[in-house]
């Protein structure tokens, strides 16, 4: 299959589902397109995007975020983790140009939007950002920076000892259990706002003495941190495939080296 649209230019080769997601491959041309509006992007949207978000370029990645929590452990006694059912699929495309509307971007980069999240619904739900393509970080992180804000204010306030987002997946630490209460009915009125849910499985609340898993880490006070049994599952389903699609021993050798490598340097910098 494929679609074109005369407003941006965007032309699309394919789309489908892998891991309950939406893929999409771009033409040649609408690849360059895209990577030549993104820095367009970044600029117009720096003002409405909030540094809690961690999964942005310079806002410290999977490992900033587990050092940054890690750090903030001592002051903290309880801790919510949880994280959106269907994120990249439940996400409103009139919310999201509402959003760049409000940011002040450029018609032609509305455009661009507009045709990046309407030429993969081909069911024309209304719905949905792909995982695959440039802009789908930065529209990630502009989607809930509304949340970021507020969750940043309670911070400031002394109402939240930490707030960490990475895309669709969020940890709060509180002093208090009363004071994790209040933060995570914030969290579910900012999302049920989009018509959505948390996930009812993927969560936990508890105390921070007991430790937790978070973006592939098992994190404790007192404690360096370490690849979670989850982290480890990843690793291991990702180095099958590796192995399976290209056959190559030395590829698969330098994948493990450079994850490794990864968990070792967090845990090193945080010691």
């Amino acid at each position: 299959m494929g679609a074109s649209s005369p407003r941006s230019g965007l032309s699309l080769r394919a789309v489908w589902t892998a891991e309950q997601r939406r893929m999409a491959r771009w033409s040649p041309r609408s690849r360059r397109q895209l990577v030549a509006a993104l820095p367009r992007l970044k600029r117009a949207l720096r003002p409405a995007l909030h540094r809690l978000c961690s999964h942005r370029e310079g806002c410290g990645g999977v490992k900033g975020a587990a050092r940054r929590i890690q750090r903030s452990l001592p002051r903290a006694r309880y801790v919510a983790r949880c994280d959106i059912a269907a994120y990249y699929n439940s996400i409103r495309h009139d919310r999201m140009l509402g959003l760049l509307a409000e940011a002040g971007v450029a018609q032609r980069e509305c455009a661009l939007v507009r045709d990046y999240l309407a030429l993969p619904d081909t069911r024309g739900t209304g719905r949905g950002l792909t995982a695959s393509g440039s802009l789908s970080p930065l529209l990630g992180a502009l989607y809930l920076a509304p949340l970021d804000h507020a969750m940043g204010a309670r911070m400031r306030r002394g109402q939240l000892v930490c707030y960490v987002r990475y895309m669709d997946d969020f940890l709060l630490l509180a002093r208090t259990r009363w004071q994790l209460r209040r933060a995570i009915a914030a969290l579910h009125e900012e999302i049920a706002s989009l018509g959505r849910q948390l996930h009812r499985v993927k969560r936990f609340i508890g105390r921070t003495a007991k430790g937790f898993d978070f973006l592939g880490y098992r994190i404790r006070a007192g404690a360096r941190l370490r690849p979670s049994a989850e982290g480890l599952r990843r690793l291991r389903e990702r180095a099958r495939r590796i192995y399976e699609r290209e056959g190559d021993v030395q590829r698969l050798r330098q994948y493990v080296l450079r994850w490794w490598g990864g968990v070792s340097s967090a845990a090193s910098m945080d010691s």
